[in-house]
């Protein structure tokens, strides 16, 4: 682990990268050989049962909480799953501590069982992931693009979608306007 994972990355205005425009990331694992984003962006996608029924998990739609939002611009075809620890899924194995409160798992079981009914309260999907290149994380943050904050799975599964952002940046005791490079008055 490093000082940045686990932990969130909240995408500066603008970012410049319409992937990541007004995201926050989860980060999972950062390490000398790149870094992997394991999702958490506003825009959602799909319901739960559509996910299903996509990966053919399910014929037919079924009544089970959660939204899928975009985890990343890369393979976009893997799923994970995220939700709070203590919901944890029976005798699924590849589930894995992202930080303290926040599970993760891409196994097919985990989808199963969320079709079966067992679905955690707190469930959110991601499809796809990203990752960065050996020191470029680095040198995204240090030129502003991102405002790395501590992990809160409060923030990540108590928060409006839609409001997400914006309390990341509450949460590091500061708004988005700190992160402009516009002075006022200026044109």
């Amino acid at each position: 682990m490093s000082v940045l994972a686990p932990g969130l990355l909240v995408a500066a205005p603008p970012l410049g990268d319409p992937n990541f425009d007004r995201s926050v990331v989860l980060l999972a694992a950062h390490g000398p050989d790149g870094r992997v984003r394991l999702g958490g962006e506003r825009r959602e996608v799909m319901s739960m049962p559509e996910l299903l029924m996509r990966a053919d998990v399910t014929e037919h739609p079924i009544t089970v909480p959660g939204l899928v939002r975009v985890g990343g611009p890369v393979a976009q075809e893997q799923v994970w799953l995220i939700y709070r620890s203590e919901e944890r899924f029976a005798d699924v194995e590849g589930q894995f501590d992202v930080g303290e409160g926040i599970t993760a798992c891409a196994s097919r079981k985990a989808l199963e069982e969320v079709a079966k009914g067992h679905a955690p309260e707190s469930l959110i999907g991601l499809v796809g992931y990203a990752g960065w290149a050996p020191d470029q994380l680095e040198n995204e943050i240090r030129a502003g693009a991102w405002l790395p904050v501590d992990l809160d799975c409060g923030v990540v599964f108590d928060v409006a979608s839609a409001d997400v952002w914006t309390q990341a940046y509450h949460r590091a005791g500061t708004t988005p306007m700190a992160f402009t490079t516009r002075t006022v008055g200026s044109a």
